[in-house]
């Protein structure tokens, strides 16, 4: 018992500091929903790539928040697992032929929140987000970039310890240049764009 509480005082100290410091920081889970964005495509051989319907996401990690002259500073890291669809219709004599491909990726974001509260409650903040991809289970032939980086917007309420956020979150880069469908490979502007809510805790 004696062994057990001077690990938890020795693992308490970080967390105190920060608290001392203003630093706050804890856990969080959600969920959304997800979509490769991208414009209709034409490819050489007659057919065309659509964008196909959203998927459930799921994500989880922990966050950091400070307070620096009145502005909130929120640094995050979580892993999250996205989803989406590509459709491939191709046309013969007869009929279309419509191919539904999926996309799942998993990354491991890292997004850099910067924003104001309101209302004691209240939080809204923006920033960019870095992403890592840390896993690729897709039926769609392509090679993914290794990372990408896009924008998070949103709001979060906090009741005492407990936190709720909604965001979106859109792409300012490739998750890869080109794809291959139907036998065709070709370049497609694909984008991950997606709404989250999450839930928070805080540790410390």
């Amino acid at each position: 018992m004696k062994k057990v509480l001077i690990i938890f005082c020795i693992l308490a100290l970080p967390a105190a500091a920060f608290a001392q410091l203003g630093i706050h920081g804890g856990l969080k889970l959600g969920g959304g929903v997800s979509q490769i964005n991208f414009e209709k495509t034409n490819t050489q051989g007659g057919g065309a790539f659509v964008p196909g319907d959203a998927r459930v996401s799921f994500h989880g990690g922990g966050f950091l928040q400070a307070k620096v002259l009145g502005i909130l500073l929120r640094p995050e890291i979580y892993f999250t697992s996205i989803g989406s669809q590509a459709i491939f219709e191709s046309q013969n004599v007869q009929q279309v032929q419509t191919q539904v491909k999926n996309y799942n990726i998993n990354r491991v974001d890292v997004p850099i929140l910067v924003g104001f509260s309101m209302l004691k409650v209240l939080r809204v903040n923006g920033g960019p987000v870095i992403s890592a991809t840390a896993g690729n289970n897709t039926t769609v032939n392509q090679k993914l970039n290794s990372a990408t980086v896009g924008l998070q917007l949103g709001v979060g309420l906090d009741f005492g310890k407990l936190g709720i956020d909604a965001r979106y979150e859109g792409s300012f880069s490739n998750i890869s240049n080109d794809l291959t469908l139907g036998g065709f490979t070709f370049p497609a502007d694909q984008r991950i764009r997606q709404y989250m809510v999450s839930l928070s805790y805080r540790l410390f």
